[in-house]
């Protein structure tokens, strides 16, 4: 087994030693490990997990060990808990702060984060929070239209794992609008991760499906099917709004909608899928220049709520429509 020290989080005067496993099988328990000297009254602050570990014997990852001419604790994190020695760095990367989380920490560092402070994990319980907040500050939703990050299938899983509800929807609405959500082709391997990741999250655990060979977050097959659900319930409910032109109480009005209608709405939607997108279209639809148009102020002012309207009744139409 060959153990190295970390470059960088190896302190002289650390009085606990951590060992990370570089992979996260249980089938070889002398693989190659990392090694990290820090300061255990920061990780029993901070962690309920270390906290435990560090109360000395009696604790299944604690030992003694010698560190020059004095004995100091040692902690080995099983690989069961799923932690990976990349994401391990970047807790301390915050803990040291090196890299604090903020709002502007990139999808990956608040992600990794995420999981290794999580309580199936490491356990530090306000980190986690921390973490938590900022991912959802990443992932805003409707009923006005939204932008999101890439990583949306990571971001799914994610939510799933840690029960972020507020953002599920949202993320599920970018999937579709944004995205080819079908499931990729992986190999047998990465078969058997999809099937372990839904194992995983059936039995509360964390459950991230990579493509063993290109590190890509993909789908689980019940996420897809959502997904298709979600389609077909917008296409269904929008497609005959879009196509119909809007009627006013005042003729001329209307008149104006049924002349232009065709020419300055559905070109656009036809080429950018607005169908399947009814936030961004009809934000498309308010902000067009109805006035110059012909539309009289009050109908201007009456459509524009009426499709401000329309966006809400979307929106909560999206909770059905993923079942």
């Amino acid at each position: 087994m060959r153990s190295d020290q970390h470059a960088k989080y190896w302190f002289d005067d650390g009085s606990v030693i951590v060992t990370i496993h570089r992979t996260l099988s249980n089938r070889d328990p002398e693989e190659d490990t990392v090694l990290f000297k820090l300061h255990s009254s920061l990780l029993a602050r901070h962690s309920t997990y270390f906290g435990r570990a560090l109360k000395g014997p009696g604790t299944d990852e604690w030992e003694s060990v010698k560190s020059g001419n004095s004995r100091i604790s040692k902690v080995t994190v099983t690989p069961g808990l799923g932690v990976r020695a990349e994401e391990f760095v970047s807790l301390l990367e915050h803990l040291y702060h090196d890299t604090p989380l903020s709002s502007k920490s990139p999808f990956n560092h608040v992600a990794s984060i995420l999981r290794v402070s999580s309580p199936s994990q490491l356990d530090f319980p306000g980190l986690h929070a921390l973490a938590r907040s900022y991912l959802e500050a990443m992932f805003p939703s409707g009923p006005l239209p939204f932008t999101h990050p890439d990583h949306l299938e990571e971001a799914l899983a994610l939510t799933t794992a840690y029960d972020i509800r507020s953002i599920r929807k949202g993320i599920y609405y970018s999937l579709v609008t944004t995205t080819d959500f079908e499931t990729e082709e992986v190999g047998e391997e990465g078969k058997e991760q999809v099937n372990n990741r839904e194992n995983n999250l059936a039995n509360g655990q964390d459950g991230i499906v990579e493509d063993s060979k290109t590190r890509h977050t993909v789908l689980s097959p019940a996420d897809v099917e959502r997904c298709r659900r979600l389609m077909a319930g917008i296409v269904d409910h929008f497609t005959p709004i879009l196509f119909t032109p809007p009627t006013t109480p005042h003729m001329a009005c209307t008149d104006v909608f049924a002349d232009k209608w065709m020419s300055l709405v559905i070109p656009s939607a036809i080429s950018d899928g607005g169908v399947y997108k009814p936030l961004e279209t009809l934000e498309f639809i308010k902000q067009l220049d109805w006035a110059a148009e012909g539309l009289c102020p009050a109908c201007v002012r009456e459509k524009r709520e009426e499709w401000t309207e329309e966006q809400a009744v979307v929106w909560d139409k999206v909770d059905r429509w993923l079942g």
